[in-house]
């Protein structure tokens, strides 16, 4: 459910976002940005469903949702905005409104998507600009939350733009944003900008194991996922990284038994990944920080991937502390190479051959 008080992390945001609501300061054009996963969406449905919501409440915490929280009218003209306890504004989540929005029906928060892979000028004027020109079909505002507004084309910005520098009183634009860099800087001055970090890793993991997870699963992929819950997510629903991590993992392990032709051969398969390298070559980082860790103390508390301790205990005793280094500084330098363009194949083989060399 779409509630501020469920929202983990990004507290600062949140915060603003309240504050502003509470006293009636809101601009009306938005722009999230922040990698994909990392809560941009979450919050924007926070945003919308609190703003549209028939009596927004003062909730005294996040699990609780009773009919015992304090609430006003936000119509009601006698209220007094410095009553208002910003810090625990939020949706009612029973009002028509609210559960309007939690049906996915609500008629007046627009979701603007990209027919194609970008968004264009006929998208802008058909979702956006044709609809600014009628009211509110029930509720206060008409809220658009354009998804992966960076994928806009210049034209589709510039056919937005004069909706911002001269908007209709009811209308608010939430852009959802990946690369802000992607905006012309005429459409980001029209805007209020508010960059989504990566949460603290315990955040995340404390995210995954209340709903659910097991404590070495979610030690896991709250690591893995550097800070992004929905990445995190994404990952421990997904069997093709389950299945590169276990390629990975057999990968590194047969380096010590393989002769060099049949290396070659296993590290062709890897074409398979190759969509998702960098990823890859992460599990293999992972995998080798995890062995030398093991390697200095003897002690599997500093793992990370605490479901492979056996593997994990089995290389250490069998591979010498400064050929598991050499290994580690031979996966990161492949990274280095392909962040900076670098052919795939051929880095891939040269980080072979050093792995190899010191097997």
């Amino acid at each position: 459910m779409a509630f501020f008080k469920n929202i983990y992390g990004h507290d600062r945001i949140a915060r603003s976002l309240r504050q502003s609501i509470a006293n009636n300061r809101l601009s009306h054009a938005l722009i999230f940005d922040g990698e994909e996963g990392i809560g941009k969406t979450t919050m924007a449905n926070a945003l919308a469903q609190t703003l549209q919501c028939e009596r927004r409440m003062i909730n005294p915490g996040r699990e609780d949702m009773s009919g015992t929280d304090i609430s006003y009218d936000a119509n009601t003209p006698n209220i007094d905005p410095t009553m208002i306890n910003a810090d625990t504004l939020d949706a009612c989540g029973h009002c028509v409104s609210c559960r309007a929005f939690q049906n996915n029906n609500h008629p007046d928060v627009i979701h603007v998507r990209a027919e194609k892979k970008s968004i264009g000028i006929d998208d802008v004027r058909e979702q956006i600009n044709r609809q600014t020109q009628s009211k509110p079909y029930r509720y206060r505002y008409k809220i658009f939350i354009i998804h992966r507004a960076d994928t806009m084309t210049v034209q589709a910005q510039n056919a937005i733009l004069k909706t911002l520098e001269e908007p209709p009183s009811f209308a608010i634009f939430i852009l959802l944003s990946e690369n802000i860099n992607a905006f012309l800087p005429t459409l980001i001055s029209r805007c209020v900008v508010f960059r989504f970090k990566p949460l603290p890793v315990p955040l995340v993991k404390e995210y995954l194991v209340d709903h659910g997870m097991e404590d070495e699963r979610a030690d896991f992929y709250s690591i893995f996922s550097q800070g992004n819950i929905g990445g995190a997510l994404k990952l421990s629903q997904s069997e093709t990284f389950l299945e590169m991590r276990e390629t990975v993992i057999g990968m590194a392990q047969s380096l010590r038994r393989s002769d060099l032709p049949e290396a070659f051969a296993r590290f062709a398969t890897l074409d398979a990944f190759k969509d998702n390298i960098q990823g890859l070559l992460d599990l293999f980082l992972l995998w080798y920080r995890d062995v030398i860790i093991v390697k200095q103390t003897d002690n599997n508390y500093l793992l990370i991937q605490k479901d492979k301790a056996s593997e994990i205990y089995a290389e250490a005793q069998a591979t010498a502390l400064e050929v598991l280094c050499a290994k580690f500084d031979a996966v990161w330098q492949a990274k280095r190479h392909l962040m900076q363009n670098g052919n795939f194949q051929l880095s891939l083989e040269m980080m072979l051959l050093k792995m190899r060399g010191y097997s």
